[in-house]
């Protein structure tokens, strides 16, 4: 009883505390609202609070008392499959990861930031262009560009010509564009479609003759560049149950030219399954290989290089699998390479050495990229 005595007592005087310290702040409320009394109507001045100092919003989304991270994906340096494909491709790999996330662009919380590329591919450029138009086209939302003032003004300038300023969004700073200078690579605005026409491929070629000179072998090139997108329009969506993010038979296609190696590019990219899930397994070793592998990468570059030089297609038909070898046509008249990069293999013919190089990687690329590079 002498407990709950004290407990009482004690309670009562917090609230008495309590009531003392509410009436004197309505009291000091009500003199600040007061006139003073040398006649001046205007009232006490009141000095702001401090401010608080907050992270940068590009780092931290504040709303109430609550704190959230802002996911930002900063490119590798180097953003080249050639010379740089394992970071490319986890970068690529964790950027699906991120922007397929519901809470991804939730309060604009999703940024990309350019700031550490100093190299960029075009191959490489193309897919990146290809993520952030499916992002745009399947979640409706686009990444924040952070940082623009930091960006290499040679790489704002290649963003600028591919057509990827269209996909982000860039409040407040608008993109400087500056104009190319000897050295620096020319490379065309991407195109994106589902059908296949001659003029698609006549408009690319008409452009890098333009910003390249004259272009050999021209008829060779537009006739790999047509099978490149059939291959994508009719055998890269064909599995009716996965998700693409995209309309069946998208494809995606740009140009380059590097001024200082007189290095003429096109390539061709598709978010498909990628050419060894489409192609029929002819013999039991290639059954095995994938199960015999023991955590080794797959056999992919295997069964491109098999389509390279056998022209083997999913069909199985007699009259069809020249896709991959009316590309390489374009070789035997002029000096490159072409270079097929799907699922997690790797396969190169170069001019030179008229064979092909089959390489295997750990980390996919989230479909088939199709690239010839020639010199002039």
């Amino acid at each position: 009883m002498k407990r709950n005595t004290n407990a009482r007592i004690q309670w009562l005087v917090r609230r008495a505390k309590n009531e003392w310290r509410r009436r004197r702040r309505h009291r000091a409320e009500r003199l600040r609202a007061q006139p003073s009394a040398a006649g001046d109507t205007t009232a006490h001045h009141v000095p702001p609070p401090l401010p608080i100092k907050e992270a940068a919003p590009k780092f931290r989304n504040v709303r109430g008392a609550r704190r959230r991270t802002v996911e930002m994906i900063m490119p590798p340096s180097d953003f080249s499959l050639r010379r740089n494909y394992q970071k490319v491709a986890g970068f690529l790999s964790h950027f699906r990861h991120l922007a397929y996330n519901k809470d991804a662009f939730r309060s604009g919380a999703f940024g990309i930031d350019f700031a550490a590329l100093r190299q960029l591919s075009p191959g490489a450029a193309l897919i990146l262009a290809a993520e952030l138009y499916r992002v745009q086209r399947f979640v409706r939302g686009k990444l924040t560009a952070i940082h623009q003032e930091s960006w290499d003004p040679g790489i704002r300038r290649m963003l600028h010509e591919l057509g990827l300023f269209e996909l982000l969004a860039t409040p407040n700073v608008r993109p400087i564009i500056l104009p190319p200078t000897n050295g620096a690579t020319d490379i065309l605005k991407f195109t994106a479609d589902t059908e296949v026409t001659g003029d698609q491929c006549g408009d690319l070629l008409d452009k890098l003759s333009q910003i390249a000179g004259h272009i050999p072998a021209q008829n060779f090139i537009y006739d790999g560049l047509v099978e490149a997108l059939k291959n994508s329009k009719h055998h890269a969506y064909t599995e009716p149950n996965r998700w693409f993010g995209v309309d069946p038979g998208t494809w995606f296609m740009t140009g380059s030219y590097d001024n200082q190696r007189k290095q003429l590019t096109a390539a061709v990219f598709d978010l498909g399954v990628g050419i060894p899930q489409t192609l029929p397994r002819s013999t039991i070793w290639e059954h095995l290989r994938p199960i015999l592998s023991f955590g080794q990468p797959d056999d992919d570059g295997k069964m491109i290089a098999a389509a390279m030089e056998y022209g083997r297609s999913r069909t199985n038909l007699k009259e069809r699998g020249r896709g991959l070898p009316i590309m390489m046509r374009l070789l035997d008249h002029h000096r490159g390479y072409l270079r097929i990069v799907s699922g997690r293999g790797e396969a190169r013919y170069d001019s030179l050495t008229k064979k092909v190089k089959a390489l295997s990687h750990h980390e996919s690329i989230g479909g088939t990229l199709i690239e010839w590079s020639i010199q002039q």
